[in-house]
């Protein structure tokens, strides 16, 4: 009972830490070594604390490390993923050099290569649920495959593998209710509430982890040009209308590694992650030239027409 509390609460640690991370990373395979280093590091930490708290039944050591392996695939990517599968299969290698831990590493190789290529294959083909139990489907079926070698009592072994397969399947939908609870807390506190951008908050966010990892990026700040005369002539409720149906222009043209924020009353601020800037520059002329033509549909008034200023 002790081994399977500890392994539940390391398993809950490390997706938390995963998801946070992610929530902040727009690509991690796109991180630096130094980083992938620290993820791979933390990983492996995990792992043999994971090892030690095996739930030992006549031998056979059962722990979470799958679960490990499978959010990571989902949520850091296959370069930390498959580096701390190999990692640990050799530390696992080297401390039992028997033929559990030789079946052990051979079903380490083919993890690290299997996962990545899951969650790739599946990211627009199934739910996040459902990569998720694909994943752990598999790592289980591998587990169970190589406990029978070692387990000849046939009830003993169905006995382990519904221990196994419950046991996971359950954590499985538990520590995704965590991150889809994670999801909805962290978008409220990084969400502007009237033009559902992402606020002043994520802004500052994405900045300071753009300046960590060395990214080369546009920065562009807009400001509605005589933005009061509209609130002072039409009144506030229709000032928030502009902000609304702005910002839904936006996010309409937005291209890849773009994001908008709303950082102020009638600022806003894109980010363009691009070594391009003349590809950038080229964007945001064609957003100006796009809110000028654009018309706004407003309650109760004729369309209106408005510019912005982007520096």
């Amino acid at each position: 009972m002790v081994s399977l509390i500890a392994n539940t609460g390391i398993m809950v640690m490390a997706v938390y830490y995963y998801f946070r991370k992610r929530s902040q990373t727009q690509n991690p395979d796109d991180m630096r070594t130094i980083e992938l280093l620290k993820y791979i590091f933390f990983e492996v930490l995990l792992g043999m604390i994971l090892l030690s708290f095996s739930i030992v039944i006549s031998g056979i050591r059962l722990d979470f490390r799958f679960l490990l392996f499978i959010f990571s695939a989902k949520y850091l990517g296959r370069k930390i993923t498959s580096s701390t599968i190999l990692v640990l299969g050799i530390l696992r290698f080297m401390w039992g050099f028997d033929s559990i831990a030789q079946i052990n590493m051979i079903i380490s190789v083919v993890l690290a290569i299997a996962l990545p290529l899951i969650v790739n294959y599946a990211h627009n083909k199934l739910s996040d649920l459902s990569q998720l139990f694909l994943m752990g489907t598999l790592n289980m079926t591998l587990t169970a495959f190589a406990t029978s070698f070692f387990v000849s009592d046939k009830s003993l072994l169905l006995m382990i593998a519904l221990l196994l397969f419950g046991s996971g399947y359950l954590m499985i939908v538990l520590l995704h209710w965590l991150i889809k609870d994670l999801k909805k807390l962290i978008g409220s506190v990084n969400t502007d509430h009237l033009t559902s951008l992402q606020n002043v908050r994520a802004f500052n966010d994405h900045l300071a982890n753009i300046e960590q990892q060395k990214k080369a990026v546009m920065l562009g700040v807009i400001d509605i040009d005589d933005f009061k005369n509209y609130n002072d002539h039409f009144g506030h409720d229709i000032g928030d209308e502009i902000l609304k149906q702005l910002a839904r222009i936006f996010e309409q043209n937005k291209v890849t590694n773009t994001t908008f924020y709303r950082i102020g009353g009638e600022e806003f601020a894109v980010l363009i992650e691009t070594k391009n800037s003349d590809k950038a520059e080229s964007f945001l002329k064609n957003l100006l030239d796009t809110i000028a033509s654009q018309p706004l549909w407003l309650p109760e008034s004729e369309p209106l027409h408005m510019t912005v200023s982007i520096g």
